[in-house]
């Protein structure tokens, strides 16, 4: 389009030159048509995808035992010790990190003298329990596993499993970032048909913005 418009120009130069002479003044100007200026659209705001669900997962399966386990024993083993963890870490860590409020009920999840130090007023309930804080958004988990260790007798029993748990959640707060890092053994028994925790060495490190505390528990 440009080329036409330019011949077209010049021929009629070069006619009006036979006619009479260009004034030195005369200059030519070609004006391309400029489109209209292109407001570029905003981004579309997509919403951000929900948060994956927060599950402590098995890492490791080790079985010491003294005589043959039967497969059933072992699955249910395994699934009772996680579905313990799994309670214990909503009802003990989630829902006081997403609402603000208190934890739920540890009964069922503790042994008695254990639970005595992480019900309220208990010496350890500060590493089990994340309370007192403000309600966190967009809570995440980097890592949640436990690397389980069982030992049975010789009728096949399994009598106690010891759980290596690495948790690591992150979250903000009025747009600050909390992580909450529990790592440690827990050591559960069987009681009345389902696994308790019985004993513990845990330590827990929460930063919030640049402030980091650290405590740890061991019985």
């Amino acid at each position: 389009m440009y080329r036409r418009t330019f011949l077209l120009v010049a021929g009629v130069l070069l006619a009006a030159g036979c006619g009479r002479p260009v004034s030195p003044a005369y200059t030519t100007q070609t004006t391309t048509p400029q489109p209209a200026p292109t407001v570029a659209a905003p981004a579309p705001t997509l919403p951000l995808p929900p948060p994956a669900p927060i599950v402590i997962t098995g890492d490791a399966y080790d079985l010491h035992t003294a005589s043959r386990v039967p497969t059933a024993t072992f699955d249910a083993t395994w699934a009772g010790v996680l579905d313990t963890l799994n309670r214990y870490l909503e009802v003990a860590i989630l829902t006081p990190l997403r609402t603000g409020g208190p934890a739920g009920d540890l009964t069922p999840l503790f042994n008695p003298p254990a639970l005595a130090e992480v019900v309220p007023g208990g010496a350890d309930r500060y590493a089990f329990i994340d309370e007192n804080l403000p309600p966190l958004s967009d809570l995440r988990s980097e890592r949640a596993v436990a690397g389980l260790t069982a030992l049975a007798g010789k009728d096949g029993t399994v009598s106690v499993v010891t759980a290596g748990l690495e948790l690591r959640l992150i979250g903000h707060v009025a747009g600050a970032p909390v992580t909450v890092v529990r790592t440690g053994e827990l050591v559960l028994m069987p009681e009345g048909g389902t696994w308790r925790i019985d004993a513990y060495d845990i330590k827990v490190v929460r930063t919030v913005a640049e402030a980091t505390t650290t405590t740890t528990a061991e019985r």
